[in-house]
């Protein structure tokens, strides 16, 4: 397929070049084949006018040609994003709702292992703060009434 593209390029490519060398030589009324050496063969444009048609010709076939180009690009468009909203309907909302319903379990985890696991912990460290404090307490009041006794 890349081989008849290349072709088919390489001879629009010959024509135009044979074309332009034509149109030059024509500027000085000769011809790059002349017309006499194939009485029936096609020869290049010999005015202006010639040219004038030529080019509307090749105009209208890249416009043609463009025109193709830009509904194919536009029918593949579509698709693409038909195709797109089909996915999405299919593997992402079901994995947006896995992955919802996994970030629950793992808030659920986290508030069971917050209670039954920390909160026992902090109940005893306050317990024992309370006690140390209060033990604190009871032996800062000997050291007090030592201290009145001295006149301190």
């Amino acid at each position: 397929m890349r081989f008849i593209g290349i072709v088919l390029l390489a001879a629009i490519v010959l024509g135009l070049a044979i074309l332009g060398v034509n149109g030059i030589l024509s500027y000085w009324d000769t011809d790059f084949i002349p017309g006499e050496a194939f009485p029936d063969a096609w020869t290049g444009p010999d005015s202006w006018s010639e040219w004038r048609d030529i080019v509307i010709v090749f105009t209208a076939l890249f416009w043609l040609l463009a025109g193709i180009v830009f509904v194919a690009v536009a029918i593949a468009l579509f698709l693409l994003i038909s195709v797109t909203r089909k996915v999405m309907k299919e593997n992402a909302v079901p994995a947006i709702d896995s992955l919802k319903a996994s970030l629950d379990n793992v808030k659920g985890t986290t508030e069971f292992a917050g209670e039954t696991v920390a909160s026992p912990i902090i109940r005893v460290y306050s317990v024992f703060k309370g006690v140390r404090t209060g033990l604190g307490a009871v032996s800062s009041v000997g050291d007090r009434i030592k201290s009145r006794k001295r006149g301190k």
